[in-house]
């Protein structure tokens, strides 16, 4: 069953009953009518070939408070734009919706303006994705209300949208951020990432480095690597964000230097979702879970020690990685065998094993590359509102490419 236990920092709005749809829709049309809500989609053309990503589009379309999808893709080449573009519209039905080609030439010409202002332009990667989406939204002139989620999850249901798009649309709530969370459970425990090596690495910085607000606010959040968030366009556009699978790290980041926390808050989305599991290492096109995670850490480590002298943060790493793969990781899965016994899930102890040596080795390569390189983020970009006003022009370019 749902609880109703608040973080001490962060709201946290609970599932506790489900809303007549229709009735909440209707409410999301009124309180829209001034704000508009767009879905902004990330995704691989490889979902195109997948079953999630077509559904979800032809269940958003029926969705009648949403009044735009922008789909922000990569890894197409052009000989697959037209097969793209036909599955959207097949499958969006009726629903306005824009394609963002990332990687064809005229927008990776747009991500490679940012050489200008001094900035990486890599245009590959979720983060990228995500950053061009929202880059694209103001330059068209829009102010309203911004969603995104992820595109391989099987079992969709609009009432996410609902859930998400709610808090930043209701005036007497008042909050301009909402990051979503949900369960990852179907025969066992996945969302390995966040169980195995996000909570407990935080713990151990905290161990390290004593109470610091940032570290608060990141362990408030009961699901930090979900792709699922909304917000006032206006609000995450001022958001600096890396291009890969850091993104979600630095969003929340960004939420605590931006906004007070009484603007912000997380969402119950109510069931488990079913996404594709990713493999430890993929050599394939797609990231497997450990090159993910040094994306990830690489973030969150960058976000919590840039204030720090560059020459300690080698030697305050050492420190963290100690804690974490001595004494923090095996706690936490130790806590997670409960769960699984508890519930009768399946649980792999070696394989849980396996990926906390994999997330081990991730951390010692990346302290080996601060002590060469210093810290960093690879193609850290300006917010994308910061990156229109400096580059003149940017902003037609970007709206000109849309397909």
């Amino acid at each position: 069953m749902a609880d109703f236990y608040q973080h001490a920092r962060l709201p946290t709005l609970h599932h506790l009953a489900t809303p007549d749809s229709n009735v909440r829709d209707a409410e999301l049309v009124i309180l829209t009518q001034n704000r508009p809500a767009v879905l902004l989609l990330p995704a691989l053309f490889a979902e195109t070939r997948r079953p999630a990503l077509p559904a979800i589009l032809h269940q958003v379309a029926d969705v009648p408070y949403i009044s735009e999808v922008v789909l922000s893709m990569n890894g197409m080449a052009e000989s697959q734009v037209e097969s793209a573009l036909k599955l959207c519209r097949e499958s969006a039905g009726g629903k306005k919706l824009k394609v963002l080609w990332n990687d064809g030439p005229a927008l990776q010409a747009a991500h490679h303006r940012l050489a200008e202002g001094g900035w990486d332009g890599s245009f590959v990667g979720k983060g990228a994705n995500i950053w061009m989406g929202l880059t694209y939204l103001k330059a068209a002139g829009h102010s309203g209300i911004v969603i995104s989620h992820d595109t391989d999850i099987l079992n969709y249901s609009p009432a996410m949208l609902a859930k998400l798009c709610f808090p930043v649309a209701h005036p007497n709530l008042g909050y301009r951020f909402a990051k979503g969370y949900y369960s990852r459970v179907a025969d066992r425990l996945y969302g390995r990432v966040t169980r195995l090596l996000i909570f407990p690495l935080i713990q151990s910085f905290q161990d390290v480095l004593g109470v610091k607000p940032l570290l608060e606010h990141l362990e408030s959040f009961r699901y930090p690597l979900s792709g699922e968030f909304a917000g006032d366009l206006n609000t995450v556009a001022g958001f600096s964000l890396p291009p890969a699978w850091g993104l979600e790290i630095a969003m929340l980041c960004e939420s605590y230097h931006h906004l007070k926390p009484s603007e912000q808050c997380q969402v119950d989305l109510g069931f488990h979702f079913e996404h594709r599991h990713r493999q430890l290492v993929n050599p394939g096109l797609e990231h497997g879970l450990v090159a993910a995670a040094a994306d990830v850490v690489r973030c969150l480590t960058y976000q919590i020690l840039r204030e720090a002298e560059e020459r300690a943060a080698e030697s305050l790493l050492r420190l963290v990685l100690e804690r974490y793969s001595k004494h923090r990781a095996n706690e936490w899965m130790e806590r997670y065998e409960h769960v699984a016994l508890l519930n009768g899930l399946v649980f792999d102890h070696a394989e849980e094993a396996l990926a906390i040596q994999a997330f081990t080795e991730a951390l010692e390569a990346l302290i080996a590359t601060v002590a060469t390189k210093g810290l960093s983020v690879p193609g850290m970009r300006p917010s994308p509102q910061h990156a229109l006003e400096r580059l003149p022009g940017l902003a037609e370019q970007i709206v000109a490419t849309v397909l």
